[in-house]
């Protein structure tokens, strides 16, 4: 009976084929280093976007139930009369009524937790005087933003 050994060169080809070698793997990491580099800050920013439209929904709904409030009513209604949360359905904004009265009424959503990092649309302000209806945004309770960046906050 004779016992055949393999060839050389196949014996070295399984020990070099076995895995991956370090440059291969740091080469590897790299490429995923830099993807995740550019992939996170567009992530991010839509994360932050589609957080800010748990406000919008918020002050819609407070709007539609303002409105309801004051077809029976003399003016217009805090939260409490209103049912309404002070905090939005997801809770990345808490929802103040600033005002209220016969003619209109201005109501702010502040972004909380994570939420706040968002700096420019930290603030969305909705305010209701007569047949008016002005939307704001803005880093600080003042809600100045310009133009095309409060559009871009309040998603039109």
């Amino acid at each position: 009976m004779t016992l055949s050994r393999p060839h050389p060169r196949t014996a070295r080809r399984r020990a070099h084929t076995a895995g991956f070698s370090l440059p291969e793997l740091a080469f590897s990491l790299t490429i995923v280093g830099i993807l995740s580099s550019i992939a996170y800050p567009a992530f991010s920013s839509t994360l932050a976007s589609v957080r800010r439209s748990d406000a919008l929904v918020a002050l819609m709904n407070l709007q539609t139930q303002q409105e309801r409030y004051r077809a029976n009513h003399e003016a217009y209604g805090d939260l409490a009369q209103l049912g309404v949360a002070s905090v939005s359905p997801s809770g990345h904004y808490e929802i103040t009524l600033e005002a209220a009265s016969s003619t209109g009424y201005s109501v702010r959503a502040t972004a909380t937790g994570a939420q706040r990092n968002h700096s420019a649309c930290r603030h969305l302000r909705l305010t209701v005087e007569g047949l008016n209806l002005t939307y704001a945004s803005g880093e600080t309770d003042a809600t100045a933003n310009a133009g095309a960046l409060n559009r871009r906050c309040w998603g039109q």
